[in-house]
């Protein structure tokens, strides 16, 4: 084939291509232009990028991920574009990033329907977790959900006889010589051990130091390992070409957690035949063995809701310990209120945890300042709009193309200084407080997003703060010394949730 082939099978490709582009601007463009013109929509904030694709953007993310700096980069990303929803091209996608609360709202409760959790999440969390209330959609999930509902019941979680078990395993276990203890590794068995027993009615007994589990100890590895299967100091092109290969640890570790769901389940059906008997209080784990057939699906139902009751939980506790251990101010005045409200002696109920208002106001800083899933993402399932980030004042509706994703970044709103003041940044419980911060009281609203909303809002949150509540006044009465021990500052640690890399380094003394 000479020159002026290829020359007129050139001009033939570039036809074709313009063609192509003619037709879809008559077509699609055209109704997607009319549609945002129908909903006076007006371009958002474009993010100017320096090489093709945004590949500059791509380096810059992972330069900060390799120092840690993923979260303190994304709140200063929106301070230094002075915009709340930012359009940007990434890698070939289209994106619209936005710490927005109305725009969150939208997308999470007004117009759940237009959105879809994505693809790419239910196809990676699917390949480990299997098809359950995290990596699924409409009726499969609606059904997982009302199957967990009735185990986050009151009278469900305010038995705090389970939570007593396992705080009194954890307590016994800590040395209380003063010596330094990282408590993060013991509250994440300790949160294991509490979900399990919870919903599953087996306990993992992780703590029970006279138990050798290696299924458990195995589990455990293979879970973390599987939340974040390439080292952040490696990260690089190689990174990008291993995940296209076949990865063999990762379905090691895969198999390691099916194998410790299914050994789970053939306890539970080898005690159903030994004694028929059923428990006083709903169980998960029953429910699923009655209602549903598919023995695949059981499994992957309780691996999807361990991730929940494990990472979460614990990431949440570590952090209040942590900040407890180095705020001596704000640790004395919490334990006069463990004083005035329970006292030293007695067990605390779930009415006393409730009414303790400077613990839950505790509580609400450290999932505001550390959240413990400080980012999540949305597909468009139709052409669609967000109703505030168009024009320079940002008070217009966006257009947001079938098959864009919006990007919501909780750890950059938890910190805005409109909504929270200029200490957005500073640990202060007391802004939680009617009359004691500020001259209003703190009504963020969507603002403050620490368990999701809409349809999809954490189904366990009463749970999960009853649970954390519980352990901290336990520790704090059991403990009259709780100080740090590390001097390294709070340091991000991100997989499907974000904890501190640096542990929970603490020194913990009884009374002389």
């Amino acid at each position: 084939m000479g020159f002026f082939s290829f020359a007129r099978l050139g001009v033939a490709l570039l036809t074709l291509l313009a063609a192509r582009r003619v037709y879809w601007e008559l077509t699609v463009g055209s109704q997607r232009r009319a549609f945002s013109t129908q909903h006076g929509c007006v371009p958002a904030h474009k993010k100017k990028t320096r090489l093709p694709f945004g590949l500059d953007m791509l380096l810059k993310d992972q330069k900060k991920f390799r120092e840690y700096r993923v979260l303190e980069y994304i709140i200063e990303f929106f301070r230094d574009e002075n915009a709340h929803t930012i359009d940007l091209r990434y890698v070939g996608q289209h994106i619209f990033v936005t710490d927005d609360p109305e725009n969150i709202k939208t997308v999470l409760a007004t117009d759940f329907g237009r959105w879809s959790i994505g693809v790419a999440r239910i196809k990676w969390m699917g390949s480990f977790l299997g098809t359950g209330i995290f990596t699924s959609e409409g009726p499969v999930w609606k059904h997982s959900r009302e199957t967990l509902r009735p185990c986050f019941e009151r009278s469900q979680v305010s038995d705090i006889s389970l939570l007593d078990k396992h705080t009194t395993r954890l307590i016994d276990s800590l040395s209380k010589d003063g010596s330094t203890v990282d408590l993060q590794p013991l509250i994440q068995d300790l949160t294991m051990d509490i979900t399990s027993d919870f919903l599953f009615g087996i306990s993992t007994d992780s703590l029970d130091k006279s138990k050798d589990d290696k299924h458990t100890k195995e589990f455990i590895k293979a879970f973390e390992y599987i939340m974040v299967p390439f080292d952040v100091e490696n990260l690089g092109l190689w990174t990008v070409v291993e995940q296209l290969l076949p990865n063999r640890k990762l379905k090691k570790c895969t198999k390691i957690l099916q194998d410790f769901a299914d050994r789970i389940i053939d306890e539970e059906i080898a005690a159903r035949k030994s004694s028929p008997s059923k428990p006083s209080r709903y169980v998960f784990l029953h429910e699923l063995l009655d209602t549903v057939p598919d023995r695949i699906r059981i499994r992957s139902e309780l691996l999807n809701i361990f991730l929940a009751g494990r990472d979460t939980t614990s990431a949440l506790l570590s952090n209040v310990l942590w900040t407890l251990s180095r705020s001596p101010t704000i640790q004395s005045r919490l334990r006069r209120e463990i004083t005035s409200h329970i006292g030293d002696a007695v067990l605390p109920t779930f009415t006393q945890l409730k009414d303790m208002r400077y613990l839950k106001a505790i509580m609400n800083e450290s999932q505001r300042l550390y959240p413990v899933v400080p980012s999540n993402t949305r597909e468009a399932l139709v052409d669609t709009t967000l109703p505030r980030g168009g024009g320079p004042d940002e008070q217009s509706p966006v257009f947001v193309p079938k098959g864009a994703s919006i990007t919501y970044h909780i750890v950059a709103m938890h910190r805005r200084v409109d909504v929270y003041g200029e200490d957005a940044d500073v640990f202060e419980p007391a802004r939680w407080m009617d009359g004691e911060h500020g001259s209003s009281p703190l009504r963020p609203g969507w603002g403050y997003l620490p368990f999701s909303g809409g349809p999809r809002v954490c189904i366990g949150q009463q749970f999960a703060l009853t649970e954390a509540m519980f352990v901290v006044v336990r520790m704090l009465q059991t403990f009259p010394v709780l100080e740090s021990r590390d001097s390294e500052p709070w340091t991000e640690k991100i997989n499907i949730t974000a904890s501190n890399r640096n542990g929970c380094k603490v020194s913990l003394r009884m009374a002389e």
